[in-house]
């Protein structure tokens, strides 16, 4: 019966970690879908910044032009010779620029999920293989018992033979 246990706690220990390792360890089914939004984040955020640079490389040979050059000047509010320049005051009012992009990103390292380590995983299957086989060890303890005095009592031992 002693080896029964020992071979039931073995595969007790043996199915439950590598469960638990599935779900929840460095390769688990957790950590590859973190992984696969993680993808997606960066693939949104390689493409935000190829479009930028694109954009950046337009304006940059729209620059290039003298009446590129001039317009840009005039939108930023500087002067062409013969124009009036007119000076009204305003407050200085400086805007908070949202740090939604940077705050997004520590929440998103917070939200993380942690693997769990194998010294971890195997401590637990550990622990649940012990009380699985300490709890079928309680039951077939007295179921146990009565069997193997049934069975010295009758003396049949498994041979059938009647040697006189």
């Amino acid at each position: 019966m002693t080896r029964k246990l020992i071979i039931l706690f073995l595969v007790l220990m043996l199915c439950t970690a590598s469960l638990i390792s599935s779900f929840l360890g460095e390769r688990g089914i957790i950590v590859n879908n973190q992984l696969k939004r993680q993808l997606k984040s960066n693939e949104y955020e390689l493409d935000r910044s190829d479009m930028e640079i694109e954009n950046l490389r337009l304006q940059d040979q729209e620059l290039s032009t003298e009446d590129g050059s001039r317009s840009t000047a005039m939108s930023f509010g500087y002067q062409v010779e013969g124009d009036d320049v007119h000076v009204f005051e305003t407050e200085d009012v400086v805007k908070d620029i949202p740090a939604s992009s940077s705050a997004q990103e520590s929440d998103e390292k917070e939200k993380q999920f942690k693997p769990w380590s194998i010294s971890f995983i195997l401590l637990i299957s550990f622990c649940s293989s012990f009380i699985i086989t300490l709890i079928v060890w309680l039951f077939t303890r007295n179921k146990g018992d009565s069997d193997d005095s049934q069975q010295e009592e009758s003396g049949n031992f498994g041979n059938n033979f009647n040697i006189d």
